[in-house]
Formats: structure tokens, C-alpha cells, sequence
């Protein structure tokens, strides 16, 4: 077999279609996954709609496909540590470029690790990026010290999710916004108090957070900035939309950042790992569509409601 099943995407029409293309050649540091579960992002989903697809197309310039940052999979060929017909999982760092919405995807050795039969595929495939972002922004950006509190919008998606879990389980306070309907599930992630977004604000006037999750970014720094305490920090996913605001946070004592991992870090991994078999982090999942149905798993990503994340099978 040389070639594969791939996702490629009409951002004109803002639709995928799938395509046959060849199976990727591996080169030296990389494996060759035969992908059997993959995540949907924010940027797949963009990807679609045009937004990123220029400058995608100038990190991959070897295949059609531009979308799939995560994977769970089966090694076909060996490198240092993986070998072939070990079941792992893995992800393409964002300045490698969207690979994994295709039948074989070809990852740095690095970002992969090889998981035991007690973790399903839609399990890793959801644990991954999402996961990995957590432990980025809760134990590196942001460490949690005694008695904090912490503010998390979007709290029912797919990194807000495990925003919450590992944020409960280091002693943190955590005020969840999500929607009603989805309240008593983010409590079970470990949220200490829910505010449904469609009846209460966000924030309070007495408010005083020493951290502000914003997965939607909805609030601007300057208005992040009255709701924080004294060295608190706001995190963002989207800093490019308040530029401004990210400046003015360099000359105040309360800090901003982003949520976006970056680091191709087997430690990191390895960590993801032992915080799920200690259940700190558990898998969430809302859906799962096959490959065929991309579109719908996209149109599902964007809807208000989701309980974790969304999934495509291969």
C-alpha cells in the first residue's frame, strides 16, 4: 500500500473532502503512525474557514493535509525508543504544521509516547495536546500556590475541562463559567462554584483572582486586569486579538499569557502520563465522528454546550 486516506480542506467553501495521497517517508527522528484516532483544535477548525491556511501551507509543503495537531496510533516503523506495533500517542507542534486528519502521519520521536491497553485510543487522542496545555500553563506559566484562587471561562470545552481537574487537584479555588446545563459536570471535574454564563457575568465586582483562564477569549486584559489580584495573571487563547492589552500587561504587576504549547518536550509527556494514571487528569470526550463526517466534527467543535472534546476516527 502506498498511499492513504487524507483530510484536505476547500477553505472557499469552508469544507474538508478527503483525498488520496501518498504515505509519508519518515527521516531520521521521526515514526511513521498509522493514526487511528485524532483531535479537532481551534486551528482545524479556522484552517477550514481560511483563517490560518496560508501560513499552514508554509509549514506543510509535503501533503495535502492541513489539519490534526494529535494522534493515537499504532508505530509502523522503529526509532530510539519507539518501536513498530507500539500503540502510542503524540502530537505535531504547531510550527511543525497540522498532520494528523490522515490514515499515516509521520512525528517527531520525541513528541510521541508509547501507552499502555488500560488507555483507549479516544483516551490518548483526547488526553493529548489539551492535556499537555494544562500542565504548560498550571505547573510552568502559572504554579499553583497554597490557597489560590482561580477563575476559569469555558470551563466544559476541551482544555477547560482539564484546566479544572488539574487546578482542583493542586488546591486551587476554582470558579468555573460554563453553561446550566452543563454545571453539575464541571463540578465533577473538581470546580468548587459554577456561573452559567446565561445568567450570570463572568466576574463579579468583588472579585479578586490570582488566576484568569480565558479559553473563549472574551475579556480584554484592561478588563481581566480589575478582577485579579495584586500578581494574579490572565491567560488567554487568543492574544493576537488584544495586543494591546498584552502590552500594557508588561508594565503592570499582574501578568497575561497564552494558552499555546510550543515545546516538543518527551517529559512533558511522560508527565501527561503519570498525572493520568493517577487520575489527576481524566479523559473527556463529547464525540466521536469518522473521517467522512470531518465537517460535522468541525460544526461540533464550535458548539456551545460540548462536554470535552471531539474526536474524529481513521
Amino acid at each position: 500500500m502506498s498511499t492513504m486516506r487524507a483530510l484536505a480542506v476547500d477553505a472557499a467553501r469552508q469544507a474538508s473532502f478527503i483525498v488520496e495521497a501518498p504515505i509519508p517517508t519518515p527521516r531520521p527522528g521521526q515514526i511513521l503512525v498509522e493514526v487511528k484516532v485524532a483531535g479537532v483544535n481551534e486551528m482545524d477548525v479556522e484552517v477550514r474557514k481560511g483563517g490560518w491556511a496560508g501560513q499552514v501551507k508554509r509549514f506543510r509543503k509535503d501533503g495535502p493535509v492541513l489539519t490534526g495537531f494529535e494522534l493515537a496510533g499504532i508505530a509502523r516503523t522503529d526509532g530510539r525508543r519507539i518501536r513498530a506495533g507500539q500503540r502510542v500517542i503524540g502530537y505535531s507542534p504547531v510550527l511543525n504544521g497540522p498532520r494528523c486528519h490522515a490514515e499515516f502521519a509521520i512525528i517527531d520521536e520525541r513528541a510521541l509516547l508509547a501507552i499502555p491497553a488500560t488507555l483507549s485510543d479516544e483516551a490518548g487522542a483526547a488526553l493529548t495536546v489539551m492535556g499537555l496545555t494544562a500542565i504548560e500553563v498550571l505547573e510552568h506559566i502559572c504554579p499553583a500556590t497554597a490557597g489560590q484562587r482561580c477563575l476559569i471561562i469555558g470551563a466544559a470545552g476541551g482544555f477547560g475541562a482539564y484546566a479544572v481537574q488539574l487546578a482542583a487537584r493542586q488546591g486551587r479555588e476554582v470558579t468555573a463559567v460554563a453553561s446550566a446545563a452543563n454545571a453539575a459536570w464541571v463540578l465533577a471535574q473538581g470546580a468548587a462554584a459554577v456561573r452559567p454564563y446565561e445568567t450570570e457575568p463572568a466576574t463579579q465586582p468583588d472579585d479578586a483572582y490570582d488566576l484568569i483562564i480565558d479559553t473563549p477569549a472574551r475579556l480584554s486584559f484592561r478588563e481581566a486586569e480589575t478582577f485579579l489580584s495584586r500578581r494574579g495573571m490572565y491567560v488567554s487563547s487568543n492574544p493576537t486579538a488584544d495586543l494591546a492589552g498584552f502590552a500594557r500587561a508588561a508594565l503592570s504587576s499582574r501578568r497575561a499569557g497564552y494558552l499555546m504549547m510550543l515545546k516538543t518536550d518527551p517529559r512533558r509527556l511522560g508527565r501527561l502520563a503519570a498525572l493520568a494514571d493517577e487520575g489527576a487528569l481524566r479523559p473527556v470526550v463529547d464525540s466521536v465522528f469518522p473521517l467522512e463526517e470531518a465537517d460535522a466534527a468541525f460544526d461540533r467543535f464550535e458548539t456551545r454546550g460540548k462536554q470535552g472534546r471531539v474526536l474524529l476516527r481513521l
